[in-house]
């Protein structure tokens, strides 16, 4: 088991005021603030009716998104990216974790490409480490979406230049400071496409979800709102990877 490490936020800034970004002194991420209150989490049926007319099919996986509801969540800072190999490769160095899948593949390795390859233990493991945690379902779609209800983090309008998704055709992971067009309303990159993100809470029949699509994805699949979950949950996939949250409440 690797050991949890601590650090607070309010030594890191030492101030009453919480700044939009910090850097996690751990992993040494840029973690973007995302402030308390309500937003609307999920879709309604009629926006449900909307993506079956953008999909072209009615894709029963989309009915998990279903109701729009409204979700109250406390101050937190998330990741602005991925995690990546580099960062991933300090945490092994650090602590003699198994490796990914994909370890040493040509390809699948350069330092800003996300870590895939992978799953939810590992994800964990490397959240504790870095004394944060994995998102909640809730926590990633709001710094995804903001209070607005976009359905793609910089707004209801597709633009394939702004993720790495089908429509792109590169069909592997990218840099995951590559796509500085398709920034959420609180600045993380990546929330749509690249790699999905394994989150914390279940999905349909008890399978762990994750969140925001991958370069396989078309645009309907790379909403800030879409659900699923990996068939490998041990193991992950060449598409799966994580970000992780830093909890404030409580410290």
């Amino acid at each position: 088991m690797v050991k949890r490490n601590y650090w607070s936020v309010a030594n890191l800034v030492n101030s009453p005021l919480l700044p939009p970004k910090i850097v996690s002194p751990i992993d040494s991420a840029e973690m973007a603030f995302t402030p308390a209150g309500e937003f609307t989490m999920g879709i309604s049926e009629s926006e449900l009716h909307q993506v079956f007319i953008l999909e072209g099919s009615q894709n029963p996986v989309f009915w998990s998104e279903v109701p729009a509801r409204k979700v109250t969540l406390e101050d937190y800072y998330i990741d602005l990216h991925p995690v990546t190999n580099y960062q991933y490769g300090r945490f092994l160095e650090e602590t003699g974790h198994r490796t990914p899948l994909l370890w040493g593949k040509e390809g699948w390795n350069e330092h800003l490409q996300p870590v895939v390859g992978l799953g939810w233990n590992d994800a964990r493991a490397y959240a504790a480490w870095a004394g944060k945690d994995l998102p909640t379902e809730a926590q990633w779609e709001k710094a995804a979406r903001g209070t607005d209800r976009r359905w793609w983090p910089w707004g209801n309008d597709f633009y394939p230049g702004y993720c790495n998704s089908a429509e792109l055709a590169i069909n592997r992971v990218t840099d995951v400071t590559r796509f500085h067009l398709g920034l959420s309303p609180y600045g993380c990159y990546d929330m749509s496409g690249n790699v999905w993100e394994m989150c914390e809470g279940v999905w349909i029949e008890g399978h762990l979800p994750m969140r925001g699509g991958c370069f396989l994805g078309s645009a309907t699949f790379v909403r800030t709102t879409v659900r699923w979950s990996a068939e490998d949950q041990v193991n992950g996939a060449h598409w799966l990877g994580f970000r992780c949250v830093k909890n404030i409440s409580g410290e």
